[in-house]
């Protein structure tokens, strides 16, 4: 993955993580079987980090989150489950990319 340069590009992989989240969301609603109880636990997790997300959406957009300052809000959640969050990898680049910085 190459090192996003500009907030537009970090935007994009939010933007990518974000479609991530809520398609497993739409894939939970439309299959999930509500008796399966190892999914439907592990539901909350996609809908924390969907509002996580969305809030590090909000909050680069509007000028107002600082680069280079710890782990990112999810994080935790991340490393608990990144065996059960299919695109953990991207999370993980998010992190990596939020904790350096943005390359000029």
């Amino acid at each position: 993955m190459m090192q996003p340069k500009t907030v537009d590009d970090f935007l994009d992989l939010v933007d990518q993580a974000i479609y991530e989240t809520d398609d497993v969301l739409m894939c939970a609603a439309d299959e999930g079987d509500p008796e399966d109880s190892d999914f439907t636990g592990i539901l909350p997790v996609f809908e924390q980090l969907s509002r996580d997300l969305k809030t590090l959406h909000d909050e680069v957009r509007q000028g107002k989150h600082v680069f280079g300052q710890g782990d990112l809000a999810f994080m935790p959640l991340v490393q608990k489950w990144k065996q059960r969050i299919p695109y953990h990898d991207l999370l993980l680049a998010l992190n990596d990319i939020h904790r350096q910085g943005l390359s000029t």
